[in-house]
């Protein structure tokens, strides 16, 4: 892995984009290409703080790469340019997808304008903490036989004062075990090698709204190592009642759709396909707010 270096530009390609290049290169920053996504119904004022906080960081990135999915309102432009015009020692790219295509694709569109060794991932409407980027970057620089590593992350919503834990295993051996049951890594809060990123083609829409999921068994079975720091370095943005409207046949299906084809790509035992479908086929069909109630309870825990 370079250590600490600046973003090296690579050809345009694809999708309209737009570089704006430091104006200050003075500042030491990590060989990291932070990779998010925006569209329509983003409030400006969550990009901005997104934003915000990867300014706030104690070892800024080399790049960011901000893909804008489909048009997007004055508001979010303002903020866009707003950012742009700030001296900075990192690359700032805007993706621009002529429409609206959904998360997968817009970060595999992403993922083409990122040059960094190392891609994390942020949302439009998270926060890192300061330190974010030096821990996981420096984790990975010291250990050369880790491919994929994330943290533990703090869910607030807006409109409440409540905030929830999202913990998780820490070593690779609890992390496997724990996948075959639910998705304990937080999508937000992930560092990853790029060249086993590409490997493996990146983000499939195939099942919908479990992408990331998806993604962790593709890594698993391509023998990514996995590492989870037992710290909150996300603050992760959770919309009210999220969690409620996870239910229903259609959620259910498709469901069945990706345990089925984890099974049949060889992540989980027979048994383990018939009791997690069958838990989770209870769980889609409870109503909301036992569902929602459910989340919060399982999420607490490693």
């Amino acid at each position: 892995m370079h250590r600490n270096l600046p973003a090296q530009p690579e050809n345009e390609g694809g999708c309209a984009s737009g570089r704006h290049h430091a104006k200050s290169t003075a500042m030491v920053t990590a060989a990291v290409s932070v990779l998010i996504a925006t569209y329509m119904k983003e409030k400006a004022a969550n990009l901005a703080a997104c934003l915000d906080s990867l300014r706030a960081q104690t070892l800024p990135p080399a790049q960011i790469v901000l893909v804008v999915d489909g048009p997007i309102g004055a508001d979010q432009e303002q903020v866009i340019e707003g950012f742009a015009a700030i001296g900075s020692a990192w690359e700032f790219r805007v993706v621009r997808l002529s429409k609206n295509g959904g998360l997968a694709a817009a970060l595999n569109a992403g993922l083409t304008a990122c040059t960094m060794p190392v891609i994390m991932r942020m949302d439009s409407d998270d926060i890192c903490l300061p330190d974010r980027i030096e821990i996981e970057y420096r984790y990975l620089d010291a250990h050369p036989e880790v491919h994929i590593v994330a943290a533990w992350a703090e869910e607030f919503d807006d409109e409440s004062p409540a905030v929830r834990l999202r913990i998780a295993p820490t070593v690779h051996d609890a992390i496997i075990k724990a996948l075959r049951w639910r998705n304990v890594i937080v999508h937000q809060s992930v560092a990853v090698r790029a060249d086993l990123l590409r490997s493996v083609g990146g983000y499939s829409s195939r099942f919908g709204l479990l992408e990331d999921y998806d993604l962790w068994i593709r890594l698993a079975l391509a023998g990514a190592q996995f590492h989870i720091i037992p710290k909150v370095l996300v603050r992760a943005r959770a919309g009210a009642g999220l969690n409620e409207r996870r239910g229903g046949f259609r959620y259910l299906v498709n469901d069945v759709r990706f345990r089925t084809h984890v099974f049949r790509a060889g992540f989980l035992t027979l048994r383990e396909f018939l009791m997690v479908t069958t838990l989770y086929s209870g769980f889609r069909l409870i109503s909301g707010p036992m569902r929602s109630r459910l989340y919060s309870l399982v999420r607490s825990k490693p």
